[in-house]
């Protein structure tokens, strides 16, 4: 292992960290064994290849180019799409090595890799693996059936803690960087409150109000805000006391206001932001103009036509918190749509249209930039 790459992937993920595309082995796999797709982000493919070795799991891996980002945040800005996983699967000799034709595809991929064009293209059956590859192994004992914890992500406090800290990472890093330049009697300060407002808020995030980052975010400020104030009006406290105060507020709004961005499970305050302000692509992630944002934005609404349903599950398996249902007529049901990330999942894979995103009133021309 690279230990300067691993510090990277882990502490800037922010950034691509790719690692070679193609077939690989885990372990001895035999023309039985499980393939595996992810993306060739560098850390998904080290931490999935841990789990599988712990468990004695051999298996194919086909990597596929998702241009060094992770799986979610690639399928999202298509950069893992329909293609990658097509071009890996014809451009390996995965089909001399493999008995079987299934391919195991990581459900988060669904926003941009769609199941039944990469059937119809390579001749493979496509089955939706686990969200959480720690439950691979479980997955695979039982015959590749999921159950309902496997298809659902979750944000527990080590998730919390783990997406946060790569994403967030670079902006912490910065701010060190111009304390020293400008402030240094400051920079321990600095050091200590923004890691403390990154747990403190990371932390208590599930149990604070609101669906939204910067709502969540909004209860925490508030009482910093308040005692900053008490102080210069009742005259106590200090300069650091109320420098730190300061910092405290301005990396909770940091971390708020990207907290959509850091989980599956949450929608987005930045994008649709950056969106009305007109910014049409930050590196590799597009927001103006993406149904994604348009969706968050309230310029395009979700909607389901039940005639046109043939009742395959497709929504109700790709969707990652659940706000599909199916009944007994055998038909699904947007059962929770305030709960909806826009993440595009089940629009993506409906095989009928029955799921739609049509404008319902049409975006200023700040936001079609």
């Amino acid at each position: 292992m690279s230990l300067p790459k691993m510090i990277w992937a882990l502490l800037f993920r922010l950034f691509p960290c790719p690692t070679p595309v193609g077939l690989s082995r885990v372990g001895h796999p035999t023309s039985d064994s499980p393939v595996l797709v992810t993306c060739n982000f560098y850390l998904t493919v080290r931490r999935l290849r841990g789990i599988l070795d712990d468990r004695g799991i051999d298996a194919w891996l086909l990597v596929a180019d998702s241009k060094g980002v992770n799986v979610w945040c690639a399928a999202g800005g298509d950069e893992l799409n329909t293609h990658s996983v097509v071009s890996v699967v014809k451009t390996t000799e995965v089909a001399q090595l493999v008995g079987h034709r299934t391919l195991i595809l990581p459900p988060l991929a669904a926003p941009g890799v769609l199941a039944a064009e990469v059937r119809a293209q390579t001749g493979w059956a496509t089955r939706w693996g686990p969200v959480r590859a720690t439950d691979l192994p479980r997955y695979l004992d039982s015959g590749l059936k999921r159950s309902e914890d496997m298809k659902r992500v979750t944000y527990e406090w080590r998730e919390r803690l783990d997406t946060a800290l790569g994403a967030l990472f670079p902006f912490y890093f910065l701010g060190a960087v111009g304390f020293l330049l400008f402030a240094r009697d400051l920079i321990l300060n600095y050091l200590l409150v923004a890691a403390i407002a990154y747990l403190l808020f990371f932390l208590s995030c599930p149990w604070l109000p609101g669906k939204r980052g910067l709502t969540k975010v909004a209860v925490l400020e508030a009482v910093l805000a308040g005692v900053f104030f008490g102080g210069l009006f009742f005259g106590f406290g200090s300069y650091s006391m109320g420098a730190s105060l300061i910092i405290a507020m301005i990396m909770l709004l940091i971390y708020g206001t990207e907290l959509g961005g850091l989980a599956s499970t949450l929608p987005s305050d930045l994008d649709p932001f950056l969106a009305r302000l007109g910014l049409s692509a930050l590196g590799n992630v597009s927001f103006a103009g993406t149904v994604r944002t348009e969706l968050l934005n309230g310029y395009r609404e979700l909607c389901y036509d039940r005639g046109t349903c043939i009742g395959c599950r497709c929504c109700y398996e790709v969707c990652p918190v659940g706000v599909w249902l199916m009944i007994e007529e055998k038909r699904a049901v947007l059962a929770r749509p305030d709960e909806c990330t826009a993440c595009r999942a089940c629009l993506v894979q409906c095989p009928t249209g029955a799921i739609r995103a049509p404008l319902v009133h049409a975006p200023s021309s700040r936001d079609a930039k």
